[in-house]
């Protein structure tokens, strides 16, 4: 049971004092403390092999963040066999944190306790990476929607730059599956610990000089071949605060997520044996498993779990799995991607049909990275079945490297801008507490606090703020929106700004037409990385009404930009008011029960009340034919 206690200094320190214990006890890494990035530090000339990133946030460590070996001083105990082992494992300096290290990840980046790390964090770590390769990255996300926001919008910027780049979505979680196999959420299949198996087998790749594009081929084949399935025993608590959710003390949890999301059932407490019985079903169920199958399998202990009960599981699966046909031939348990102090396992599962050579020789393949649980014993014997400290800071995304771009607008139209941002920043300031609580209920209860955290990053940069230049405007609110929002928030927004941004570049002037064309084009960015859609409960049924309606006033009459946008804030209105009665399809509210959908949708409401400050401001400055 979590009682809470922490040994930390303070809440606010917490990720930055881990990371710099990580790498103060394993010099072999070093650590980008303003980006929250570990990177190898012997990764620089290796021309031939593909760099690996993956993340996310804090609390599951290892998993991202921290896991500390000892092989930096290996107890003289360990027998002459492993001393043996780790005096041969590759060129790189022994003791590498979680899975970080040669044969694994090159790089990961670590956000704040889970909340995903912001894009400008994730472009630091693949411009690092990028350096030591020509051979390419593969960005390896797990799917939660902040992360494939803010990853995604790494990647699109490391591209622009030039970079060689690739990503790819890993979501293994069968807990929610339908009968037939499908998911009833668009967001997909959660990422859970099969990540483990998607790292190791790629970072042996890369160890043998294969291509990004094998590399990534074999990733998604990995991903296709995996299932999961957790039970939780207890919740977690996040530092500084209480239990996130309850599990009575007779009670337990099918399909949680590492998060608390809601899982499959509630069950009274029963036996190791029957729990096992009942994730394997759901796995079977999901990979197709039939007697003669040959399976790689994970048990992750969630954080709480005592090691008597992780391995009292490990002897469960593997012997419920022999007596249906199917063999473990190859097990590894421990803490691999925790939630902090949640009691609970999960169970991970990797199909070989048609890989097991190829696979088998990637997850027995030597790795430096110190979490992984796999060694020589990992391997049934024949005879037996079964740099530095240092760091030269990158610019961020809203430096100098936004120039000034696309088509000006008068003196006159850049004060009244400039009066818009000042009235959205304080009306989202307003609402911080309304926004709060409508997000509670099936978020994290935060919506309202980071929009004011991008209000007043507005408000204060605004006499920085190129108001002349619209398409030089919205990128600078993208940069500030990654950087001081974080989450997915954060990267919605940044993405709907970029790519607003994007549609202005080139033109010649900002007329009606214009502002429509670039807000369509936002919300396409939106959704090029979000599963959501219109009708899923998100802030896209406050926004996609509002521009339709705003194109269709600005194409019958140019001149009435104002009356547009009236009518546009109305129908953000309209579109809010109508989330309260729809089932969350996307993101993090799609996993929660309906019962705390009893209020409108939080991202909705506040597009609600930034776009009536808008429509309120023009009123007061602009005349009726006004056109820009």
């Amino acid at each position: 049971m979590s009682t809470g206690k922490k040994l930390i200094n303070t809440v606010d320190t917490c990720v930055a004092d881990m990371l710099s214990g990580i790498t103060l006890s394993l010099p072999g890494l070093s650590l980008h403390a303003s980006k929250r990035v570990i990177l190898v530090n012997r990764w620089a000339n290796r021309g031939d092999s593909v760099g690996l990133i993956s993340g996310g946030g804090s609390g599951h460590e290892p998993f991202c963040a921290v896991r500390l070996a000892t092989s930096l001083g290996v107890p003289s105990s360990f027998p002459g066999w492993y001393l043996e082992y780790l005096s041969r494992k590759s060129n790189y300096p022994n003791g590498h944190q979680g899975y970080v290290g040669g044969g694994m990840l090159t790089a990961a980046v670590a956000g704040s306790v889970f909340a995903s790390p912001p894009s400008s964090s994730v472009l630091h770590a693949i411009r690092k990476v990028g350096q030591g390769t020509t051979a390419g990255t593969l960005v390896i996300i797990a799917n939660y929607t902040g992360d494939i926001l803010n990853f995604g919008l790494a990647v699109e910027w490391a591209k622009n730059e030039g970079l060689k780049v690739e990503s790819m979505v890993v979501g293994e979680d069968c807990a929610l599956l339908s009968q037939d196999g499908t998911t009833n959420s668009s967001t997909g299949r959660r990422g859970m610990c099969g990540l483990l198996f998607v790292y190791k087998i790629t970072g042996a790749m890369s160890e043998e000089g294969k291509s990004l594009r094998e590399i990534k081929a074999t990733a998604i084949e990995v991903n296709n071949s995996m299932a999961t399935i957790g039970v939780s025993l207890s919740a977690c608590s996040l530092p500084g605060s209480g239990p996130l959710f309850q599990v009575a003390a007779d009670e337990m949890e099918l399909g949680l997520g590492v998060h608390g999301e809601a899982g499959k059932q509630k069950l009274k407490l029963c036996t190791a044996a029957e729990t096992v019985r009942l994730m394997l079903e759901a796995l079977v169920a999901a990979l197709g498993l039939v007697s003669g199958d040959k399976v790689a399998v994970l048990i992750n202990n969630l954080g709480a779990t005592s090691q008597l009960e992780q391995w009292i599981i490990a002897k469960e699966v593997h012997k419920q799995f022999g007596s249906i046909g199917v063999s473990v031939v190859r097990l590894y348990p421990g803490l691999l991607m925790t939630s902090l102090d949640m009691a609970g396992v999960q169970v991970s599962v990797l199909k070989l049909r048609g890989h097991e050579e190829d696979w088998l020789g990637y997850l027995d393949a030597t790795t430096e990275a110190p979490a992984w649980p796999g060694g020589p014993l990992s391997i049934p014997s024949p005879d037996k079945s079964s740099d530095s400290q240092a760091e030269a800071d990158t610019l961020s995304l809203a430096d100098s490297r936004i120039q000034e771009r696309g088509p000006a607008i008068s003196q006159g139209g850049s004060a009244v801008l400039t009066q818009c941002l000042k009235a959205i920043a304080r009306a989202l300031i307003d609402s911080e507490q309304r926004l709060n609580e409508l997000d509670s209920g099936c978020g994290d209860g935060d919506c309202g606090t980071t929009l004011r955290l991008f209000a007043e990053g507005v408000l204060s940069r605004l006499d920085s703020l190129c108001v002349s230049h619209p398409a030089t405007l919205f990128l600078q609110l993208a940069a500030v929106s990654e950087s001081v929002m974080g989450g997915t928030s954060g990267a919605i927004y940044s993405l709907l700004f970029t790519t607003a941004s994007s549609s202005l570049e080139g033109l010649e002037e900002v007329g009606a037409e214009t502002w429509g064309k670039a807000w369509r084009c936002g919300i396409q960015g939106i959704m090029r990385y979000s599963t959501a859609r219109l009708g899923d409960r998100t802030m896209l049924d406050a926004l996609i009404p509002a521009c339709t309606e705003f194109e269709v006033r600005t194409k019958t009459n140019t001149n009435q930009v104002l009356a547009a946008f009236n009518a546009a804030a109305q129908a953000a209105k309209n579109g809010c008011d109508k989330t309260k009665d729809m089932q969350a399809r996307a993101g993090r509210a799609s996993y929660v029960s309906s019962s705390h959908w009893n209020n409108v949708d939080a991202g909705a409401y506040a597009v609600a009340v930034w776009l009536k400050a808008l429509s309120e401001v023009l009123t007061q400055t602009l005349p009726s034919t006004d056109k820009k």
